[in-house]
């Protein structure tokens, strides 16, 4: 099968490069800040383009997507965001035997027509299916009129990566004693990640108890900030910034938290699960798909501080719950998020679509 990838994962591309599909792959390094580019005995089967663009109509980008179509003539085009859908989309207009497109849908908006970016992504008719990365965005994307039949649920990839680092050199790099309990989050902290509402709660947490904060990412929320001034947290929060690989840095977490408003299904939360930590999460979007309450972790309902609470108080004073949720997560999380697992569910899709 002949495939362009655009913006997507980079265990998804090694995957299918693996499995002797021709594919080029486009911007998959540089917007997911891979690890490496495509080994180079994989070619010339795959090869792997970088080119620039931020917005859904950009010309240049779209001029780039149609010519490599062109060039390339593949059977389809996965593109793994609105920006790359919108160029495949209008990019391939006029070809004599257009690809067929493919989307990945992350979020749990609803698409509506009032939209006209909606128009030109997941509302196109020239849009084959639609691989949803939770059973909620599956849901929102039926309620804005796709039919079910072109909406099917592919779990995001594990992410993987090669830092040795161990629990003991990061909880070293941010001065947390072995004996601290660290619950932290990771991501973009904007307030849709409802980590004001993680402050909240903790600020009710026992004071006689160990524990610390790590907010890793890019704070981009003045609540937040405000919380983090709160004489119960001032001298508990950490934010360290960016941490990279986010996967091996949270080796480091006793319990992960993540209370979001809004979620399709947090990255840093597979991460998490990945490495076995144990996880509190709201019961917004998928996570709750990936966290089994009471088997792999807790779930609450979204924007209850008081809820989130109890919920990180009970596992803090039990340690041993921590370690089976967290072995159970550990198990669990590949199940649905495996390199292989989602291949194959994407590769059963483009084979429906190709010889339709």
């Amino acid at each position: 099968m002949r495939m362009m990838m655009i913006h997507a994962p980079s265990p998804i591309v090694r995957e299918f490069c693996r499995r002797g599909h021709e594919i080029v792959s486009c911007n998959s390094n540089k917007s997911f800040d891979s690890q490496d580019k495509l080994p180079a005995d994989w070619g010339p089967k795959q090869r792997s383009i970088d080119f620039y663009g931020r917005k859904k109509v950009t010309l240049s980008a779209i001029k780039t997507v149609g010519r490599i179509a062109r060039e390339f003539q593949p059977d389809l085009i996965h593109a793994f965001i609105p920006n790359s859908l919108a160029w495949s989309v209008l990019g391939t207009i006029g070809m004599q035997r257009p690809p067929k497109i493919i989307s990945y849908r992350g979020i749990t908006r609803v698409p509506t027509w009032f939209d006209p970016a909606d128009w030109i992504t997941y509302l196109s008719p020239r849009v084959s299916l639609h691989a949803c990365e939770s059973l909620a965005v599956q849901q929102a994307m039926i309620r804005g009129g796709i039919p079910e039949s072109r909406c099917r649920v592919v779990y995001n990839a594990m992410w993987d990566y090669d830092d040795t680092r161990t629990r003991g050199e990061w909880r070293a790099r941010w001065g947390v004693s072995d004996d601290t309990i660290l619950i932290g989050t990771v991501g973009h902290i904007r307030p849709v990640k409802g980590v004001d509402i993680f402050l909240e709660a903790a600020s009710g947490l026992p004071s006689g108890i160990p524990w610390k904060i790590l907010l890793g990412g890019v704070i981009d929320d003045p609540n937040v900030t405000r919380w983090m001034q709160h004489d119960a947290l001032r001298d508990r929060v950490i934010a360290p910034g960016p941490i990279s690989p986010a996967a091996s840095a949270m080796k480091a977490f006793d319990l992960f938290v993540m209370p979001s408003r809004s979620e399709g299904l947090c990255r840093a939360l597979i991460e998490a699960t990945t490495v076995g930590v144990a996880a509190v999460v709201s019961d917004a979007g998928g996570m709750k798909e990936l966290v089994r309450d009471q088997q792999d972790g807790l779930v609450v309902p979204k924007e209850n501080a008081e809820s989130l609470r109890m919920a990180i108080q009970s596992l803090l004073i039990d340690p041993e719950k921590r370690r089976r949720f967290g072995e159970s997560a550990r198990v669990h999380t590949p199940s649905l998020c495996g390199t292989s697992v989602v291949a194959d569910k994407l590769q059963a899709m483009y084979q429906e679509v190709v010889h339709k």
